[in-house]
């Protein structure tokens, strides 16, 4: 692997497939795992697959259900794949439009029964090893989707309007949190990084384990949400800039113009780092020295301008502030080849029959 920025190695947000055998072997990130890390509009697009799995809801009536494979005593139809495809479409269509959806709908029509295959296996080896799940941990989970909407009320709203129960998230997230719970058992559990092993790497890479420079920013931004208020965007943007050029302080017209983060503060953003904002919006700031505006700047919601208050020049890190990233990489470097030695092994002892 190529270490680019190790502080950027951190976990950024997933692409989810919905499916755990495929996070086992380092592809994607099933619902299960992947709540840690999104928000509210994740949770129900979650909320919305386990619906979809549950009664298919975009499966064609008229579909013959036929038989795909067969693993151990288990089947899967052409049904199972239609539905999990349709959850994959209705996550994926949240991050993808047009033809770039279509690419990505393709690439995972490639190995989806793999995916549907692995689960099975997985969970079939979480039975057998007498794999528990608590109620308390089930109510966990639950709570902690219920905390990613405003109101509960609009919790079951949502619940009630894809045709879910509570009963029918418990029975998915038991055997998420299982599958999950054997992998920790089976693979996680044997994989241990070496103080030496993160020492050579600090060696090897130490000219590349740098911070990012860090630009101190502030924001003015009049937002629009169609092409008329864009126009409409243009005109007060331009107005704002001209009381700039003319000496007004940029604090005072954040707050009284501006429509974005913390315009009570003056547009103060703190600090971020090249890459954390469009590409188009980077292009303006980073450019600028302490002290310095940007003209207006277009975006996807609107116009800004931007002002750079500081600047933290990035440094090379020591052994001590990397070693917890390397050892998370080549932890996951490691968990990533287990894991597939692992899938591979329950795969070689069981009956599995693709028609």
């Amino acid at each position: 692997m190529d270490l680019i920025n190790i502080r950027k190695m951190a976990p950024t947000r997933a692409k989810a497939r919905g499916s755990l055998g495929g996070i086992l072997s380092g592809h994607y990130l099933s619902a299960a795992l992947r709540l840690r890390f999104c928000g509210r509009e994740c949770i129900k697009i979650i909320i919305i697959s386990a619906a979809l799995i549950a009664f298919g809801a975009f499966a064609q009536a008229e579909t013959i259900n036929k038989l795909v494979a067969i693993v151990n005593d288990e089947v899967i139809t052409q049904q199972d794949v239609d539905q999990l495809l349709s959850v994959l479409y209705a996550q994926y269509s949240q991050e993808y439009k047009g033809d770039e959806l279509l690419q990505k709908m393709e690439g995972v029509k490639k190995d989806i029964l793999n995916q549907i295959i692995e689960d099975k296996l997985v969970l079939s080896r979480a039975k057998e090893l007498g794999i528990k799940v608590t109620e308390s941990e089930i109510s966990e989970r639950l709570d902690y989707i219920k905390n990613g909407f405003p109101s509960e009320d609009e919790f079951y709203k949502t619940l009630e309007t894809q045709g879910v129960t509570i009963a029918n998230l418990k029975d998915r997230y038991r055997d998420q949190i299982m599958m999950k719970k054997l992998v920790d058992y089976e693979v996680k559990s044997r994989i241990s990084v070496l103080p030496s092993e993160v020492n050579d790497y600090y060696e090897k890479h130490k000219n590349q384990l740098r911070e990012e420079d860090k630009y101190r920013v502030k924001n003015i931004l009049i937002k629009a949400k169609d092409e008329v208020s864009l126009e409409l965007a243009k005109v007060e943007i331009d107005d704002v800039y001209a009381k700039l050029k003319e000496g007004a302080n940029f604090d005072d017209l954040a707050m009284q113009y501006s429509k974005g983060p913390n315009a009570e503060k003056g547009g103060d953003m703190g600090y971020i780092e090249k890459g954390q904002m469009l590409e188009s919006l980077d292009n303006a700031i980073f450019k600028l020295k302490p002290g310095e505006s940007s003209e207006p700047v277009k975006s996807e919601i609107g116009y800004h301008i931007f002002k750079v208050e500081d600047t933290k020049y990035g440094r090379q890190l020591s052994l001590e502030e990397a070693q917890k990233d390397i050892q998370m990489m080549l932890f996951q470097n490691e968990f990533k080849v287990k894991v597939g030695e692992w899938l591979s092994g329950l795969k070689k002892k069981a009956y599995i029959c693709i028609k």
